[in-house]
Order: structure tokens, then C-alpha cells, then sequence
């Protein structure tokens, strides 16, 4: 995996976390007129060390695809997972590419592989009434507040997602809790008194984080707060949140942050 450069991800591996946590999907088939929308994806997983994508879909819908393969248009909308935001579209990923249907005894296999590292009770249901299919990507573009970037297959084979990409909606449940001060705090970084309505953490990485707030004019502005270091694991990540709402590098109170 490339090393983090900036204070904001790289495109590549925005890409590979809005894949692993893929809370809105669809998968785009010739097969699909365009009065029915397209079949709806469960789950996505990148194979490693390549640009390809295992995606789960309804067997209805996978056994359309013809013997070779057909090209395909899968379309994630990286929705906030958790928190007073949650439904909210940070950023769309699209990846075009040939999408191939492997027998069922190929797929039961591929989803023990899977589960090892992205455990999903859908994959209990492959071979019945869910399909593996592979999607060959040749094309990848990235959708977000900086605009519509593309991305080379071959960054995103050697990149990965955030290793906080499983765990943010749970840091974000908690840190926008009413209860808990330690945003608005945060939020003190970027304005000299807070707004009426309380700020919302919006996006947590291991760069930094995302906070949202009401202006004066009444329109919702988002700013981004990198850490001074990036972090690893969940203490660094702990300590990094600190220090952004003006804590100390240690904790007096080990609950009063982590979730």
C-alpha cells in the first residue's frame, strides 16, 4: 500500500475504503432496461493486488450474463454510516469494466476467501440467492468535493482502504453524540464561536477529519482538520482526536473518546 502523502488521502485510496464499505450500490447490466433500475449490490471486495471487484448481486440479475462476460457499470454512493449524519453522500464512485460469472462451486469458494477478511452474513446466501460475479475494472472515477477525478486501475491494485474504513461509523456514532464534547471543540480550530446548531463529524481517516457547520448565511460548510500525524491503529487515532479538540497526548479518561 502507498504511504499517506498530505493531509488528505490519495483519490486511490478514497476509492478503496468508499469500495469496502459500500452502504449504496448498483450494478448497470445490458440485460437492464432502462424503465428497471439497475440490480442492487450487497457487498464489494477488491481482490488484492489488482483493480478487479468481487460484487455480490441477486442470482435473478447474474445469470443474464452470458458465457464471456458483458460490460458493466457499477455505481457506490459512499453514504455516511452512523452518527446524526448518517445517509449522507460524501463522495460516488464509478468503475466500468467486463463483469464475469464463475460457476457456483467457484463462487462458494471465493466467499470463504472473502469472509476471512470482510466477514458479511450475504455471503452465506452466495450460491442460492446471491451471486459472486467479477468485475474486470478498466475505468474508475472518483466524485467527490474535489471534483471528478480519474483514476489509473493500477493505483488503486496498489493502494488500499483506510484501516479505520470499518470502524468510522462507530467513531462517529459516538463523537456526535450530544453528550460528547469533544467536536465542538474540535470546531473551534476553524471558527471563533460555535454556531447555533451543533458541528457534525462527518468523515474520520487516518489523515484527519471532516467536520460540517451551519454559517451565519445558513448554509452547511465543510472543513477539513488533518492530525498532526498519521495514524496506525486505534490509539494513535484516540491521540490524534485529542489533540485536535485541544486534549492532552495522553488520556486523563480513556472513555471519554473511544467508542
Amino acid at each position: 500500500m502507498r504511504s499517506l502523502v498530505g493531509p488528505i488521502p490519495e483519490p486511490a485510496e478514497r476509492v478503496s475504503s468508499a469500495l469496502r464499505r459500500c452502504p449504496r450500490a448498483a450494478l448497470s447490466l445490458p440485460s437492464v432496461t432502462a424503465a428497471v433500475p439497475p440490480p442492487e449490490v450487497s457487498l464489494v471486495h477488491q481482490v488484492p493486488g489488482t483493480a478487479d471487484l468481487w460484487v455480490a448481486l441477486p442470482m435473478a440479475d447474474a445469470v443474464t450474463i452470458g458465457v464471456g462476460g458483458v460490460r458493466a457499470r457499477l455505481e457506490v454512493l459512499d453514504e455516511i454510516i452512523g452518527g446524526a449524519a448518517e445517509g449522507r453522500c460524501r463522495r460516488i464512485v464509478v468503475v466500468e469494466g467486463r463483469v464475469e460469472l464463475p460457476g457456483v462451486r467457484a463462487q462458494r469458494s471465493t466467499a470463504g476467501e472473502i469472509a476471512r477478511d470482510l466477514p458479511d452474513p450475504v455471503l452465506l446466501d452466495v450460491g442460492t440467492g446471491v451471486a459472486l460475479v467479477r468485475l474486470r475494472a478498466d475505468r474508475v472515477v472518483l466524485t467527490d468535493d474535489d471534483g471528478v477525478t480519474d483514476i489509473d486501475p493500477e493505483d488503486l491494485a496498489t493502494s488500499g482502504p483506510d484501516p479505520f474504513a470499518d470502524l468510522e461509523g462507530h467513531w462517529l456514532d459516538h463523537l456526535n453524540d450530544p453528550r460528547c464534547q469533544v467536536v465542538p471543540r474540535m470546531a473551534l480550530r476553524v471558527c471563533r464561536c460555535l454556531p447555533a446548531e451543533r458541528p457534525l463529524l462527518v468523515g474520520i481517516d487516518r489523515a484527519g477529519v471532516d467536520i460540517e457547520l451551519v454559517g451565519r448565511d445558513g448554509r452547511i460548510h465543510r472543513e477539513r482538520l488533518p492530525f498532526a500525524e498519521a495514524c496506525v491503529n486505534v490509539t494513535e487515532l484516540g491521540t490524534q482526536l485529542r489533540l485536535l479538540a485541544g486534549g492532552s497526548r495522553y488520556p486523563l479518561d480513556r472513555a471519554a473518546i473511544r467508542p
